[in-house]
């Protein structure tokens, strides 16, 4: 049986003038929409805060074109774009309410009660905004990992995300890295014809190893302990000179060597974080400060979109549950937390090295 039934926000509401949202989410992407979606459908006025200008995460940025296969309910799969443009929608006839193009500065406390809540600043580049409780959902890798080689040229034929299936059909593409994320698209420019070199740094890939002999199969060119030294123009083609004294010529380059952890931003907030970087939650999805969950890529280990979803929607109860509960459940969930403080308390302290 559901725990709840939907309940519609009013349509006439006016979100540019209320005092203060019920949620904020930072992140619209597979987890904070499904958050969003979740908050919205029992009635709490939600905003989503997005660094970048569209929604969708990883699935929007990374893999647009590519059909993910691995989500149930899709028996043919689904393409990122498509499954970020269909759960967004779903998320608009919610009427959650969305801020593009806004990173995330801090999360500040404040002295302004809301029932038995402090209310939260969640402050970014561009405006802050008070809130009840703030779900921390924008993933754990931020930006992409740059190669200034390249960038210099100021291209637009330089891509740190698979570019348009149409931007690369039949043409000759230089792709740099050797994890998942470059042999995919590698394979996705070799699926529309075009001619892959592939420039990994390492002596040995570290993506699939059947996805490097599919590559491998249809024609493409394996460079291996090899870095771009020199990058030019030569009329409407790109000119890189290679650490193994090659020179080759491409339409377009696709760099996929990793991303920038948001560490610095987890640390800015204030929050206990694991030995990895990402974020420490109980059983909840709550952070160390109370009110501030994290869902998704920030603290899972396993990074399936299904996954997400799931927190996404679990923080997002749990959340409400918080605003809306008896005092006495809140309580509750106190104590659980202080215990699971204590056992990680515990867990270090074990950890320790004992003096000689």
């Amino acid at each position: 049986m559901a725990d709840f039934k939907v309940t519609q926000l009013e349509p006439g509401l006016d979100f540019e003038n209320l005092p203060y949202w019920d949620v904020v989410i930072i992140g619209a992407g597979p987890a904070g929409l499904a958050a969003s979606l979740t908050t919205a459908h029992r009635a709490l006025t939600t905003l989503v805060i997005e660094a970048k200008d569209r929604p969708g995460g990883q699935p929007q940025f990374l893999y647009a074109d590519k059909r993910i296969v691995d989500i149930p309910g899709f028996p043919d799969g689904i393409t990122g774009e498509e499954l970020s443009q269909r759960t967004h929608r779903q998320a608009i006839d919610a009427l959650v309410q969305f801020r593009f193009s806004e990173e995330l500065v801090t999360i500040d406390d404040t002295n302004q009660l809301q029932g038995e809540d402090k209310l939260k600043r969640v402050v970014t580049s561009k405006s802050s905004y008070l809130c009840r409780k703030a779900i921390v959902a924008c993933g754990l890798l931020h930006h992409a990992r740059r190669l200034p080689v390249l960038d210099q040229l100021q291209s637009k034929n330089v891509h740190y995300k698979i570019p348009k299936i149409g931007d690369y059909e039949g043409s000759r593409v230089t792709v740099v890295g050797g994890g998942d994320s470059a042999l995919d698209a590698a394979l996705m420019v070799q699926a529309r014809v075009g001619l892959v070199d592939l420039i990994v740094r390492e002596q040995t890939p570290i993506g699939k190893p059947d996805s490097l002999a599919r590559i491998r199969e249809a024609g493409g060119r394996i460079h291996t302990s090899t870095e771009i030294t020199a990058a030019r123009f030569a009329g409407d083609v790109i000119e890189l000179d290679l650490t193994s004294g090659e020179r080759l010529s491409c339409s377009l380059a696709i760099v996929q060597i990793g991303f920038l952890s948001a560490k610095d931003t987890f640390e800015r907030l204030s929050l206990t974080l694991n030995d990895d970087g990402s974020i420490a939650v109980d059983p909840y999805f709550e952070t160390s400060r109370r009110g501030i969950f994290a869902v998704g890529d920030v603290h899972g280990d396993i990074k399936l979109i299904a996954v997400a979803w799931a927190e996404g929607i679990q923080a997002a109860i749990h959340a409400f549950k918080e605003i809306t509960s008896p005092y006495w459940l809140n309580e509750k969930r106190l104590k659980d937390h202080k215990i699971a403080l204590i056992g990680e308390k515990i867990a270090r302290a074990a950890s320790r090295p004992r003096p000689a």
